[in-house]
Parts: structure tokens; sequence; C-alpha cells
């Protein structure tokens, strides 16, 4: 049994060598400029808002990125937020972070240099991973769910179940990154460590359930345990970064409890992939 775990510790560790966090670091080096239009006390507001717990140093630097002024002309910008318009200062990162979406920017950019865009920005890349292993597992398990299938494919799976946990390991990097941590997997390594520890029992607890769900039902079943799974372990990574602290027993099933929540609304979306 221990030599069975220390194999499949020693499978997933090695996933970790694989990584790559230059496409991260590219993402993090991407230059940005936006304009905050309106009256000086509301354009003052925005930017308060925008760089909430920056020190000296991230101020100057993050003016660099964003330029105040009251009349709006033409420029070269990523995103014009107009000030006057929001009924509340803090509408300013949502407004921000859809515009910047839309245009498949990296937002990990605009969270390392304002750090008031962090928690959103953090939840976009939990929520996007947690969606594609969710899609993942989904297809990984119709050979376990139509016998042919089932006698042909277990390769693709076990490569399946490898995809899942790089993926994961890359949103842990990328959260990492949204909250100014550098994207460098060896100084991530309790990190992620505890997503490869956290990788076994979501994937024990999805075999079982797929098992007692007859027919295709266990496809979305399976991809819901994925889903939850994943997010709760990117939540957990974004709570110790906010917080400078893991999260206890209590926290990671409050989490767990609400991943599993949103995986189940999210379910009525998903269809079931044809075999």
């Amino acid at each position: 049994m221990r030599m069975r775990l220390w194999n499949q510790f020693s499978h997933w560790w090695g996933l970790t060598k694989q990584l790559s966090p230059k496409a991260i670091e590219a993402e993090l080096n991407a230059t940005f400029k936006i304009a905050l239009v309106g009256q000086h006390d509301r354009t003052e507001s925005v930017w308060r808002v925008l760089t909430e717990g920056a020190g000296a140093d991230a101020l100057r630097k993050a003016e660099d990125y964003v330029h105040r002024t009251s009349i709006y002309a033409n420029g070269d910008y990523d995103a014009v937020i107009e000030c006057d318009q929001l009924e509340v200062p803090q509408d300013a990162i949502e407004r921000l972070i859809i515009d910047l979406h839309k245009k498949e920017f990296p937002l990990i950019a605009v969270a390392r240099i304002l750090p008031g865009t962090r928690e959103i920005v953090a939840n976009k890349v939990i929520e996007e991973s947690s969606q594609l292993n969710a899609g993942i597992a989904m297809l990984s398990a119709v050979p376990s769910v139509v016998p042919l299938l089932g006698l042909l494919a277990p390769p693709a799976a076990l490569a399946d179940m490898a995809l899942l946990t790089k993926n994961q390991l890359m949103m842990v990097l990328r959260v990492a990154a949204s909250y100014g941590k550098e994207a460098d997997w060896k100084k991530r390594l309790p990190e992620l460590g505890s997503v490869i520890g956290s990788a076994f029992g979501w994937r024990a607890i999805a075999r079982e359930l797929v098992g007692f769900v007859p027919g295709g039902v266990g496809v979305v079943l399976k991809g819901m345990v994925a889903y939850a799974g994943t997010s709760t372990i990117g939540r957990a990574a974004a709570w110790f970064y906010a917080t400078g602290r893991a999260p206890g027993k209590a926290e990671r099933e409050r989490l767990y409890e609400q991943a599993w929540r949103e995986a189940r609304e999210k379910s009525k979306e998903w269809k079931e992939p044809k075999p």
C-alpha cells in the first residue's frame, strides 16, 4: 500500500518538472494603458479602489499604467473607464476586467500592477481552470460508461488525469502571479505540494461516485467533482496569498461546499459528450 502511494506521489510530483512558467511570465510582463476619465474626485476615488493596498513604490509604478484625466482625448488605451457614469467607484474593477477579458488581455498583468483587482482576477482564473477541467473530466469519463471504449482507451484516461493535474498546477501559479508572486514553481513548492495531495482525494471520490451512477449521468457527475476539486484548490491558494496563511480545516470544508454548490449549478448548462 505504501509503495503504491509512493509511486502515485512520484508520478504526480514528476509533473511539476514539466511546468514552464515562461507563458505566465510573458502574461505578467504585458504592458497596458488605462484611462480614468471624469471629474477629479471621481477619478481619484476609482484610482484608490484600483490601487488599494499598494505601497508607495507600487503606486508610482501604477501611475505609468493608469492615466487620470477630466476630458478623454483619443489615445492608444487598452481600456477607458468613464468614472462619472459609475454608481460606486468599486464598479470600476468589474468594468475594467470585463473590457480587458473581451480583448483577451492577460488579466494577471493587471492584477500585478493594480492590487485592487487581484481578487476578481484570481476568481476568474479559478473559474476558467475549473470549467476546463470539468470538460476534460467528462470526456475522459466516456470510456467508463461505454464498455467498448473502456476496453480500447485506458491510456487516454490516464493522460487526461495527468492533464487535469497540470492544469491545476498552472492555475496555482497564475493565482500566485495575480497576487504579485513570482511564477516560479520552485518557490511555490508548498502550494504545489498541496495541489498534488488534493488531487488524489477528489479523483478517488470521482471514481467511486461514477461507479454508482449508471449510463451517461456519471459523465456529468465526474465533471462536477473535477470542477469542485479544482475550484477548491484554487480558492485555497487564493486564500493563502491574500491572507498569508493556509486555510484551516473548517475553511477548507466551507470552500469545498461552496465549490460543490457552484458545480451543481454549472452542471445544468453542460451537455454530455457523445462517444
